[in-house]
């Protein structure tokens, strides 16, 4: 997928840099996102409130997988509406995006995504049906440090979308 990179916008009081040097890597980022163990979802309910959930996942290719039930809230709400949110915090990085969710098996890259949660649960996907998060935006934030957080707010824009 083709992505942009840009600083994203916050009040002047963050300190964000505006300086392109600091900014994330996406191999950082997307490696941030595969190494992660709980991806946080947000979806919204039929009556537009939100409903937010944890949940196991993968991520490989610059998508994120998620399984389970077709009757659980967070389907059934992304089935009524696709447009998704997700956050996780995982190797110093604090990342949220969000994008649109389709039914969508792995295909190619099924193997590497029943590694990825292999790496990290005691599971490994043994049928290739999953919802597969396309995003739109990814933030990222370098937490490590006062310093990284102010000079690492990165913002990836994808162009690609289902």
């Amino acid at each position: 997928m083709k992505r942009r990179t840009s600083r994203p916008r916050a009040p002047e009081g963050y300190g964000y840099s505006t300086e392109p040097e600091g900014m994330l890597a996406w191999d950082r980022v997307s490696a941030a996102l595969a190494a992660a163990n709980i991806y946080w979802i947000g979806s919204v309910r039929p009556d537009g409130s939100p409903h937010l959930h944890s949940i196991w996942g993968g991520f490989v290719g610059d998508h994120l997988y998620i399984e389970g039930g077709d009757t659980t809230r967070w389907a059934r709400n992304l089935a009524n509406d696709p447009r998704v949110s997700f956050g996780v915090e995982s190797n110093d990085l604090h990342i949220n995006g969000r994008g649109s969710v389709t039914r969508s098996p792995a295909g190619e890259a099924f193997e590497s995504l029943r590694e990825n949660y292999g790496t990290k649960y005691d599971y490994r996907p043994e049928r290739d049906e999953f919802w597969r998060i396309w995003p739109s935006s990814v933030i990222a934030l370098d937490m490590s440090s006062l310093e990284t957080f102010a000079s690492s707010p990165t913002r990836f824009t994808f162009e690609e979308q289902p």
